[in-house]
């Protein structure tokens, strides 16, 4: 290898000078960007710069030394591993906070406050006020009109409480199924944004630019993303002609081969309906122009291969816990361990409905007098007395009752004395019986179901008193919240972690700057000197040299 030449030492320095200044450069450009939301701290990329070739003319004993630093670009500190990890975080969080919020807001509706010492809710408490007007009723005015009217009264309350909770989970159900047409298309607008980046940054490469504020936005983007659903990112080399290669980025959904976009290539979600358990459709994966890549299909996310917020918010639009069907179980094999805002409908229909079949029965007793005759008749129907079983939306007081054609049945027994209360006492003990088990009519074929001979091995979803089932319901919703929220905790302490480690890597940090700006410096000033010092050294050389005794 060659020695350096007299003036190519004046190269050494200049190249000594340039990428001092330049390091000067980047560092100004990462400090003044310390406040800026998703900026990924740069580095001056550099190598020490050696001639080649060999030279003839080099002293054997020579040293060789090389001739300088290059700049070789501009790069980006960032952790790959902790990118996967904090997005991977990021998921998780969605989910739990998505879950929880929705849960809360069904707490609305379901979690009372409390009226009355025991403090159990105003469904628990219009059951009991029920319940004290029947006893009064026996011990005080059986067959009185006016104690028949508190007792209908009190029960007229009780369905308008099943009518109004009936109402705030259909409206949160609909609030949810718009939230989640939101963000459906928010992951569709961020998929865009991508697919435009990899555009962007493309061309950008092509002209030798690495467009790293560019890969900056596209990062929070994908970080974005990653709240919505759980994502695989990758990077590939790109062929684009003459030799050159780009970056082409590809974004997957997680554990899967499916694939979101493609470096220009994109694909669109579409939310399905309640038929079909609210899947998630993708398109064809298509560039700007609607050019298809080839071998893109249309594909249909399975349930276990969505996560994130979009996960959480079909599950509570989808989840029927217990009372998932088989089509529902076919379409996801866990839908009997998920409870939404569905199962908690259903529970309440189905209290609301055998507390409406039970009360009825009691009411229409067989005649003790007249064997296959019936007396009284029934005090609550669905609204319209049509077909439709009674559910908490349409429970009413039966127009029969309403009206006086039927009154509470206080005896048996048509040739009963004045005043007796055999029946009445019957109705009490129904109401007051905690041997009343709770069906999902859906736990067999829902064709032949009947839940006063469910089929043999068919355990009830629950076994007590009506009072019991409502705090059963609120009960398991109270769990539910708490053991979200518990998660959703260590998953946010998690996030919060792993964002502190990326940070650490890929944020700026004013200190480290600073040492960096002083290195700079002294490196520039260095250089300098040595230009000057060389200077020196050859005026000396050329004007200096054989001058003496002339």
């Amino acid at each position: 290898m060659r020695n350096v030449s007299t003036f190519g030492a004046f190269t050494t320095a200049r190249l000594g000078i340039y990428a001092s200044q330049k390091g000067l450069e980047v560092t100004g450009n990462n400090m003044t960007n310390v406040n800026t939301v998703g900026y990924t701290r740069q580095r001056l990329d550099q190598m020490s710069f050696i001639s080649g070739g060999p030279d003839y003319y080099a002293p054997p004993m020579g040293t060789k030394v090389g001739n300088g630093v290059i700049t070789t670009g501009v790069s980006q500190l960032r952790d790959p591993f902790l990118d996967i990890a904090y997005r991977n975080a990021s998921t998780n969080v969605g989910e739990a906070d998505t879950t929880l919020a929705w849960l809360e807001k069904v707490a609305g509706v379901l979690d009372e406050v409390g009226d009355g010492n025991d403090a159990n809710g105003v469904v628990y408490n219009q059951i009991q006020t029920i319940i004290n007007q029947i006893n009064q009723m026996i011990t005080e005015g059986a067959g009185h009109e006016e104690y028949d009217g508190l007792v209908r009264t009190a029960a007229q309350g009780l369905t308008k409480l099943f009518n109004i909770y009936s109402k705030g989970l259909a409206q949160k159900k609909e609030d949810l199924e718009g939230e989640f047409q939101q963000d459906v298309d928010t992951v569709n607008k961020l998929l865009k944004n991508i697919q435009e980046f990899n555009e962007s940054i493309r061309k950008a490469e092509v002209r030798g630019d690495s467009a790293l504020e560019l890969k900056d936005q596209r990062n929070l983007a994908l970080d974005e993303l990653s709240k919505y659903m759980k994502i695989d990112v990758s990077y590939e080399r790109e062929d684009v002609g003459s030799g050159t290669t780009v970056e082409k980025l590809v974004v997957s959904v997680a554990d899967s081969n499916v694939n979101l976009v493609s470096g220009r290539y994109v694909t669109q979600l579409e939310k399905g309906t309640e038929a079909n358990g609210y899947p998630i459709t993708l398109s064809e994966l298509a560039d700007r122009k609607g050019t298809l890549l080839p071998n893109s299909t249309v594909q249909t996310l399975d349930s276990d291969q969505l996560k994130g917020s979009l996960q959480a918010s079909r599950e509570m639009l989808f989840g029927k816990g217990p009372f998932a069907t088989p089509q529902d179980q076919a379409a996801d094999a866990a839908a009997a361990e998920k409870r939404g805002i569905p199962y908690y409908q259903k529970s309440l229909d189905l209290l609301a409905n055998q507390f409406a079949d039970v009360m009825n029965k009691a009411n229409s007793p067989e005649d003790k007098a007249n064997p296959g005759n019936t007396l009284g008749g029934p005090l609550f129907s669905n609204g319209n007395n049509g077909a439709d079983p009674i559910t908490a939306g349409n429970i009413s007081i039966s127009s029969d009752w309403e009206t006086g054609k039927v009154k509470l049945q206080c005896s048996q027994s048509s040739n009963a004395a004045s005043g007796a209360t055999d029946n009445l006492a019957h109705i009490l003990a129904q109401l007051t019986s905690k041997d009343h088990k709770f069906y999902a009519e859906t736990i067999t074929d829902p064709a032949n179901f009947n839940p006063a001979n469910p089929g043999a091995g068919v355990a009830p979803m629950f076994t007590g008193s009506f009072q019991g089932m409502f705090l059963n319901i609120q009960s398991i919703l109270g769990n539910d919240i708490s053991s979200t929220s518990v998660v959703l905790s260590s998953y946010a302490t998690t996030a919060n972690e792993v964002y502190v480690d990326r940070d650490s890597v890929s944020g700026v940090d004013l200190n480290e700057e600073a040492t960096n700006m002083m290195q700079y410096q002294k490196a520039y000033s260095a250089a300098c000197r040595l230009m000057t010092t060389l200077d020196q050294a050859l005026d000396k050389l050329i004007n200096g040299t054989g001058t003496v005794g002339l």
